[in-house]
């Protein structure tokens, strides 16, 4: 029961898939295909039938054939052996009566059949011979002599073929027993057969060259073989098939490989009744069915040569059906999916005269606002210059169809007609509109047009936003230059006062030698020092928008940097408390030193703003060919989601009201700008409450030649040096005079452009200009410069101290050769920058000394 049931259900599978196949293609293909099946079935059944019909018919006519001559084989061999026997009669009787007998007249002698006999006494001596001499050796180890001593054989006793001792030939010798009056053993009369008498009559049988007669003995041992004795003389098949078939059945057939040459035959073999002699006649099966299997192999070629081209016609029928109905189905949801499409589209023949339209779908209609029976047959171009009253717009797409290219004009359709106004819509008629037109011609293989495809698309809306988007941006870019001019001015303007007061402050610094009003002085220094901070924060940002900063990257020590970050800010954690460790590094690293340094050194500023106790770790790890800076801290630590927003302007953690003590939010995002500046990849990690670790990566480098060590600059001037101060504030102005009349200079101070060029006429010549930038009268200090310079015929170096962070002053200073440095400078800061800027007049006066 359940191998029925493992069938049934087996059937029903193949049902469902037979199913699903004719499903497939609609149950249409159902009928062909059973016919085509039926086609197919009944050529091969029509084939392999002829095939086996005449594979049968050969095969009984080989057997009928090897029968008829494997009975000619056994008729010869019968009237071979009788004949013989006879004469070996005779011979025995002759010899009882001891009476002559001439053997020479025989028969048998003349016709070649017997060449010899002999006759032995019971111990096997010769006691009568005749014809040649054959034998030599001793005929006791014969078993022609053993048989009839032992066995007394009544009939013909055939012994094993032996070669004659003086031709070579092979003999197969013939035997009678001889007895005394009781029956006892008496000796054996012999007769000699040539094999070759077989031989010749084997080869007039007519069997092919690869054809096989034998004559074998009732044991089973070959006597004689068509073709010679030399490969099966005395061979015995009696452990083959052959030979068992031949047991079975004294007269059958058996299909064999002989095992004599190899070769496959159809053998016919026949047991002779009255003497122990088996005909065997074999035709090999190459020889039968050779020409049959080539046939065959032809027939079997054209038809599956004709099955496959039958298949492909079948396959290629289906993939067309299935092609045909695919692009049915597609050419119909193409065409939903245009009649649905909000752009219009139109399809021309260009083939005819005025390339009338021949397809619109209704958003064409709509945006044309024509109805589809005046655009069909209409010329493509008539159509549109009637829908936009514009033949100019449409210039460009006759030449794009002249010369074969796509093509993409905006047209203005007017507003709505007649018909567009009738039927309204769910907004009501609209005004004019742009339209965006796309035309692509089509050519044949042999390059002629021979049609257009031209979509139509609505813009307007597209216009209107991109307008909207353009005043946005324009909005955007005045609101930015705006944020930039009061940036700008706004630090012009609190860098004024600051500088003045840290001017004074250097000079009371200078001129104080109480122990507490130093200390007030010291506090006063670093609120300064906390309000430039700020400003420069405001500095920097201003810079980094405008691109005013451009990073000169070179191969130097990371120690340096670190350094400086180390004694810029360990003042700082000293004051707060905290612990500033800096993991020595010995690693070169490439990147620009003063922008890293400024990266590393808001890194650190931020660490110490936001850390009330604990430590700060600064320290290195490398990863192959890229070194990773780290800042540690035990701080407040940065939410994760707010890990992105501290690297904007303005951004702080932690500072709600905005304490400016913290800062002004700008570090972080200098941090940023500077690191892509770089293309150095910062990180940021932070557990609140716990602290935070940011983290640059940059590459590493080899270690440089060495450098020789810069000569250190001479801040107190060796010669008489005059510095020209251009300041419209008096305070600053005074200040800077003040400052560096103690620090050596002969000081000229001017407070307008005018003045400055009446003093460098009058003398002494200045050696360098130290300049505000906005002047009296709306001079600059950039003008100042450049007309002392021309009063004096002499490029003199120049210093612009100014409170405007514009990136302009930077530009104008690096085309005028001279410095820039922003209000509030530092005072070592500028006393740096004066040595600086003289020390090439410092080193001519010393050549010329």
């Amino acid at each position: 029961m359940a191998a029925a049931g493992g069938r049934f259900t087996a059937f029903g599978v193949y049902v469902k898939r037979a199913l699903w196949l004719f499903s497939g293609f609609g149950g249409r293909l159902a009928l062909p295909a059973l016919a085509v099946a039926l086609a197919i079935a009944a050529l091969w059944w029509i084939l392999l039938d002829r095939l086996h019909r005449e594979e049968r018919l050969l095969d009984l006519t080989a057997h009928e054939k090897t029968a008829v001559v494997a009975r000619l084989v056994e008729e010869h061999a019968v009237s071979t052996f009788r004949r013989v026997d006879d004469l070996l009669l005779d011979l025995i009787a002759n010899t009882e009566r001891n009476r002559s007998m001439r053997l020479e007249s025989r028969r048998a002698f003349e016709e070649g059949l017997v060449v010899g006999v002999r006759v032995y006494d019971p111990s096997g001596l010769l006691i009568m011979g005749g014809g040649r001499v054959t034998f030599q050796g001793s005929i006791t180890d014969r078993d022609e002599f053993r048989v009839a001593r032992d066995t007394a054989p009544r009939g013909l006793v055939v012994g094993v073929p032996y070669a004659s001792s003086e031709t070579q030939d092979l003999l197969i010798p013939a035997s009678r027993r001889l007895e005394n009056a009781d029956g006892t053993f008496a000796g054996i009369a012999i007769a000699d057969i040539p094999v070759e008498s077989f031989a010749r009559y084997y080869r007039v049988l007519g069997l092919p060259p690869d054809g096989a007669a034998a004559l074998l003995r009732s044991d089973g041992v070959i006597i004689a073989r068509s073709g010679g004795m030399s490969s099966g003389s005395g061979r015995s098949p009696a452990d083959t098939e052959l030979w068992q078939a031949i047991k079975r059945h004294p007269i059958g057939h058996i299909r064999m490989i002989s095992p004599v040459d190899g070769v496959e035959r159809i053998t016919a073999f026949r047991s002779a009744p009255d003497y122990p002699a088996i005909a065997v006649v074999g035709e090999s099966v190459e020889t039968v069915f050779g020409p049959w299997r080539d046939n065959a192999r032809l027939y079997i070629g054209w038809a599956v040569a004709t099955t496959v081209v039958i298949l492909l016609f079948v396959i290629a029928f289906i993939v067309e059906l299935q092609w045909r109905r695919h692009t049915d189905r597609a050419l119909r949801v193409r065409n939903r999916a245009l009649a649905w499409s909000n752009d219009g589209i139109m399809i021309a023949d260009a083939t005819q005269p005025g390339m009338p339209i021949v397809y619109v779908n209704p958003a064409l209609e709509r945006l044309l606002g024509a109805p589809m029976s005046a655009l069909m047959g209409a010329g493509a171009l008539t159509a549109l210059e009637r829908a936009t009253n514009d033949r100019a717009a449409l210039q460009p797409l006759r030449d794009a169809i002249v010369v074969g290219r796509d093509a993409r004009v905006e047209l203005t359709r007017p507003g709505p007609v007649a018909h567009e106004l009738a039927e309204g819509g769910p907004d009501g008629p609209k005004g004019a509109r742009c339209l965006e037109l796309s035309a692509s011609p089509v050519r044949d293989h042999d390059n002629r047009l021979v049609s257009l495809i031209a979509t139509v698309r609505d813009i307007s809306e597209h216009k209107r936003v991109q307008g909207e988007l353009a005043e946005a941006r324009r909005e955007a870019d005045r609101a930015n230059v705006a944020k930039s001019k009061f940036l700008a001015a706004a630090s012009h303007d609190l860098r004024q006062p600051v500088q003045s007061l840290m001017l004074l402050m250097e000079v009371l610094t200078n001129r104080v030698g109480d122990g507490m009003t130093r200390n007030v002085l010291g506090t006063m220094e670093r609120a300064l020092g906390a309000l430039k901070m700020l400003l420069d924060g405001l500095l920097d940002v201003s810079r980094l928008e405008a691109g005013a900063v451009v990073p000169e990257v070179e191969v130097f020590p990371l120690s340096e940097v670190m350094d400086r970050v180390a004694a810029n800010s360990r003042s700082v954690a000293v004051q707060k408390g905290l612990i500033l460790h800096i993991v020595p590094c010995s690693a070169h690293v490439r990147s620009d030193p003063m922008l890293l340094g400024r990266i590393l050194q808001n890194l650190v500023e931020n660490a110490l703003r936001y850390t009330d106790k604990g430590r700060i770790l600064i320290g290195c790890r490398r990863r192959g060919g890229t070194l990773r800076i780290e800042v540690w801290d035990t701080g407040i630590g940065i939410p994760a989601d707010q890990q992105e927003d501290i690297f904007e302007e303005f951004v702080q953690v932690g500072n709600a009201n905005r304490n400016r003590d913290q800062g002004l939010g700008l570090g972080l995002a200098v941090v940023r700008r500077l690191s892509a500046m770089l293309d150095h990849r910062v990180t940021v990690r932070s557990i609140p409450a716990e602290g935070s670790v940011f983290t640059v990566e940059l590459p590493v480098a080899d270690p440089p030649a060495a450098k020789p060590l810069p000569v250190p600059l001479a801040f107190r001037p060796a010669f008489a040096t005059t510095v020209l101060v251009i300041e419209d504030d008096m305070i600053v102005r005074e200040g800077l005079r003040v400052m560096l009349a103690e620090w050596g200079y002969t000081v000229l101070s001017a407070e307008s452009c005018a003045e400055a060029l009446d003093l460098a006429n009058r003398g002494p010549v200045p050696d360098l200009i130290v300049a505000d930038y906005r002047l009296r009268d709306g001079r600059t200090g950039t003008e100042a410069i450049r007309e002392v310079r021309l009063a004096l015929g002499r490029i003199l170096p120049g210093i612009l101290v100014t409170g405007d962070t514009a990136p302009a002053r930077a530009q104008e200073a690096e085309a005028g050769n001279f410095r820039v440095m922003h209000k509030p400078v530092v005072a070592a800061d500028l006393r740096r920058a004066v040595a600086e800027s003289l020390e090439p007049l410092l080193r001519d006066r010393q050549t010329v000394a």
